[in-house]
Parts: structure tokens; sequence; C-alpha cells
């Protein structure tokens, strides 16, 4: 990202190590132009799932100290960072910093302007607050989880991404840019608590909307946007691959049809329900007739909303994202996904 597009370049940030979603946090802050500095332990914590370094979003692009956060002087060294930083983002159990002598009063007695934020599955209060916990989990407690997969299958559970990462990391990100805006004016510290439970449940306010409205039913595949309709999931090709298809508004729908190959006396109205499964049978023929290659060549480039699924290595490759990375990455080989959003400043000439 060029000098131009880091707009939070100034902003410096203590990360106290954790894993899954701080670590993202810590990212995407530092690849918006914050200064980060991660204070590791002496010994590594346990993973699960081994990763080497290079692979590891913990280690990129911000400097790292070891400090054994149990003895006095490892406590003394953090609180030294803390009182120059601007932000301390931790994701350990509620109490855990406080038993360390790290909590907010301790920092703020040390820099009473520090944004102070703090990432749990739970929340720091509540029942569960100090019950263990992983993505699945949180998402599980939200309906998203059960609403996520085929008719008459079972959950499906989307990587990591809807609890830790949108649920959790970009929602701490999102406090930290708020209170950073009140900071200008209010000259104090804040304490952020960022929960996943909280931010995954939030993600769904739209679907609660019309839940309420009778406008959403609750068994899973059975809405337009969970693959409830035949015009928006994913169909196989000939090579075992597949095509997404996502076409709701009724040009879309007459585009993909028509790409496919059917007129439209050919086929049952989707208007009624009684033809959706006649309208599967008949799609999902179509795309095996041919390679996911053919099919793309069919749809780019169409006001469609059909595309490939394609798999992690396809996607970084793809044209849309080469075209959309403006130079950010050297060495396309380093597998590291350009930074997202973009900034384009508009000057004005001054009256």
């Amino acid at each position: 990202m060029s000098a131009a597009n880091r707009p939070l370049a100034g902003m410096r940030v203590v990360e106290f190590a954790t894993v899954g979603a701080v670590p993202f946090a810590a990212l995407l802050l530092v690849q918006h132009g914050a200064e980060v500095l991660r204070i590791a332990p002496p010994t590594p914590r346990d993973l699960g799932v081994p990763v080497a370094a290079a692979g590891d979003i913990a280690t990129w692009d911000r400097d790292s100290v070891q400090l054994d956060l149990k003895t006095e002087a490892g406590r003394g060294e953090a609180l030294d960072l803390v009182a120059s930083a601007d932000v301390l983002i931790e994701g350990f159990r509620p109490g855990v910093m406080e038993r360390l002598g790290l909590g907010p009063q301790a920092c703020h007695r040390r820099n009473h302007r520090l944004i102070y934020g703090r990432l749990t599955g739970w929340g720091q209060t509540g029942p569960w607050a100090n019950v263990a916990g992983h993505d699945i989990n949180y998402i599980a407690m939200t309906g998203a989880l059960a609403a996520i997969g085929e008719a008459g299958g079972r959950p499906v559970p989307p990587l990591n991404v809807l609890g830790d990462l949108a649920g959790g990391a970009l929602y701490l990100v999102v406090g930290i840019l708020a209170a950073g805006w009140d900071e200008s004016r209010k000259q104090q510290g804040c304490v952020i608590d960022a929960a996943m439970v909280d931010g995954s449940l939030h993600t769904l306010s739209a679907v609660f909307g019309r839940l309420a409205q009778g406008a959403w039913h609750s068994e899973r595949g059975g809405n337009v946007i969970d693959g409830g309709v035949p015009w928006y999931r994913t169909y196989e090709t000939a090579d075992g691959k597949f095509m997404a298809v996502g076409a709701i508004e009724q040009r879309f729908y007459d585009a993909f049809v028509a790409g496919l190959g059917f007129a439209e006396v050919e086929l049952p109205p989707r208007s009624e329900r009684r033809n959706w499964a006649e309208l599967e049978r008949r799609f999902s023929a179509r795309f095996k007739m041919a390679s996911r290659e053919h099919w793309e060549r069919i749809f780019d480039g169409t006001d469609t909303c059909v595309t490939p699924v394609l798999d992690l290595t396809e996607a970084l490759s793809h044209r849309i994202h080469q075209a959309r990375r403006d130079g950010q990455l050297a060495d396309a080989a380093e597998a590291r996904p350009h930074v997202a959003p973009r900034f384009n400043w508009c000057s004005l000439p001054v009256r």
C-alpha cells in the first residue's frame, strides 16, 4: 500500500500475542499504516495446528518482542511500551490481564489516553464469559451456523471467517477507530469490549429483520440467499468443478438461462415454487454437459451473476485480483491477499 493509502500512519499499537482474531485485527491495522509491536511469550503457545512462520499472519509486517509477563521485569517492560502507545489489543479470557497487572486500570495509570481493546468469544461479562470456545461455537449460538448448509444436511462451518474475523477482528477494529475519532475531542482513554458472539449476531441484523416480518424461514436451505432456490446455488460441471449462480433479479435470471442455452418457453416459470425442483434438475443437467472452463467463457463479464467457484490458489492468481493489487505485492508467490479497502483522496482548492 502506498504512503498515501496509509491513513493510520502514526498510530502506535501494542498487541499481546494470542491466536485467531487478534492477530488479524493487528494485521489490518498495520497494513493501513499503524506501527504494531507484538508482545509474545518466551515459549510459543499451542496453536492446535502448527504453522510455519512465513504462513502465520501473526508474524507479518510487524516487530515482536518476547516478554515473560509472569515476572515483574516482564510486566514492567510491557507497561513501558503501553505508556507510549495509542492502542492496546488483547484476546485473553476475562481477568487474565488483571491478574498479570496489565488490566485497564494499571495501563490507564501509565497512559490515560490509551484505547484498550479487548476481544473475547463471549464478552467480558455474562454467564459464559470464562468458558472456552472457538469460532464454530460462537456462530452456533447466534443462529448463523444453523442457517448454513444444504436443506436436510448438517450445518456447515464457514471456515473461521464469520466468528473470528468478521464478528471478532473487524468489530474490534471498528471499535478502535470509533474510539479514536472520539479520542481526538475528549482526550481520555476507553476500554472496548468486543465479543465474537456479539459481532456475529450483529452481522445477522438483516436476517433477523426479515425473520421478524415472516420473510425468512428458519429451515436451512429454505430461503433465497441460503441456496433454497435454483437460481442461487452452486452447480457441478462436467470436470467435477463448480459454478456459482446468484441470478436473483429477473434481468439477471433471464440472461442466465439464455447463457445456459435455454429458450424462455422451455422452462416453467420460477414464480411457482412447485417448479423449483424441475428447474434445478434442468440447470444441473445442463451444467454437467460441459467443463467449468466452458461455462466460464460463456458467462465471463456478463450481467448474469454467474461465476466459477475458485479454489484458494486459483483465486489469488485470477485477473480480477491481480488487477486490484495496484503494485501492493512485489512477489505474488507470497500468496497474500491485497490490502482492503482502498483509499482515493480528493483534493479540493482552498478558498
